[in-house]
Formats: structure tokens, C-alpha cells, sequence
């Protein structure tokens, strides 16, 4: 991707989740993601912890209903085919 993406948390109201770390988003920008041997990603959304080992790959979430938006700025052309990229987003 030449560009870069995001993954942003929303509560129901669409306001940014509250959360004790104070993130509301991941994406390309956060240096600290942990990328998998093989190259893949795996992203954690949830409202506890995944363990202190995965938090830098974790997007709090509030204990209830929520929304997740993904976002890609200037995407390949496989991401605007549906057909993912080189990476793979597992949640």
C-alpha cells in the first residue's frame, strides 16, 4: 500500500470509546504493532486486555455495543478489489 490505513473504535453515539489507554485507533502510523512471523497482523479488539504481550496490537472497546471503521488512504489496487494485500487483518 502506498498510502496508509486506520482502524478507528467508536461507541454506539459514534464518539471515540473511552478507554483507559486512550486509544481510539490503530493503523500504519503506530510504530509499536507487532507483526506475526509469516508477515500477517492480528489486531485485538475487545473490552479486556488480550495480556500485556498483545496490547500494543489492541483496540479497547467499550463493554457493550460498539462500531470499527477501516479506513485505506491511497490503497493498491487489490484493496480496492476486495481481495486484500500482502498482509492480512485478523481480528
Amino acid at each position: 500500500m502506498k498510502g496508509f490505513w486506520s482502524l478507528t473504535m467508536y461507541d454506539p453515539e459514534h464518539f471515540f470509546a473511552p478507554n483507559a489507554l486512550k486509544r481510539y485507533a490503530l493503523g500504519t502510523k503506530n510504530k509499536t504493532l507487532k507483526y506475526n512471523t509469516d508477515g500477517s497482523l492480528t489486531i485485538y479488539l475487545g473490552h479486556k486486555s488480550p495480556g500485556q504481550d498483545k496490547e500494543s496490537n489492541w483496540l479497547p472497546a467499550p463493554n457493550g455495543t460498539f462500531s470499527v471503521w477501516i479506513r485505506a488512504y491511497w490503497p493498491d489496487q487489490p484493496i480496492l478489489d476486495g481481495h486484500g494485500s500482502h498482509r492480512s487483518l485478523r481480528s
